[in-house]
């Protein structure tokens, strides 16, 4: 009888190893990546690993571009659904930005792989860069419909944003485990009132 995975088509036995990679740094960091833990996460040979990704860069970089486009499809998904904020998304941005299926301090260990390798590796900082301009754009794009008369350099007003939104979701990976995120989201809170002030 054949395994699951011997029925999928080649970019589903792509997204495959990429959850699994997923998984594996989520639950280890730098240590989950090994062939071996991806593979028998994913229930396939190492074989069918090479056969799909070159090398251990390829693999991790496609793991930070779909990590990062589940969390912007989300993001996104979550704004437009909000009837009561159209004309002001920065007020779901915000709201939203410590919910767990945006980005939950369990996602920390990935990230730091991805942020570590992003030093290095000229395959990852493209990633980096094609994320962080993808992300950037869509922030300049919430905050231009939410302060429309605003002027203020809204590119400067959304990497400000991501600095401290960051920031204290590091913060709070890091600090928060016994308690819920209301304290950082409070922070972000007075951010949102000084930056709608601004309009």
């Amino acid at each position: 009888m054949k395994k699951k995975s011997d029925r999928l088509s080649p970019p589903e036995r792509r997204i495959q190893l990429i959850e699994a990679t997923l998984i594996c740094l989520m639950s280890e960091g730098a240590s989950g990546l090994s062939s071996r833990k991806i593979c028998a996460q994913a229930q396939v040979s190492v074989g069918l690993l090479n056969h799909h990704f070159s090398s251990q860069e390829e693999l991790v970089a496609a793991a930070y571009e779909e990590s990062s486009r589940r969390y912007h499809q989300t993001l996104r998904t979550r704004i437009e659904a909000d009837t009561q904020n159209q004309d002001s998304p920065i007020k779901t941005l915000v709201s939203c930005a410590f919910e767990e299926d945006i980005m939950c301090p369990d996602q920390l260990r990935a990230w730091v792989v991805f942020w570590s390798k992003t030093i290095d590796s000229k395959v990852m900082r493209a990633t980096h860069d094609r994320i962080n301009e993808r992300l950037q754009s869509y922030l300049i794009e919430v905050l231009a419909k939410s302060l429309p008369n605003s002027k203020v350099d809204l590119r400067v007003l959304a990497i400000e944003y991501s600095a401290l939104a960051d920031g204290l979701w590091l913060d709070w990976s890091l600090n928060g485990k016994h308690q819920s995120s209301e304290l950082w989201q409070t922070i972000l809170n007075q951010w949102l009132d000084r930056t709608l002030a601004l309009a």
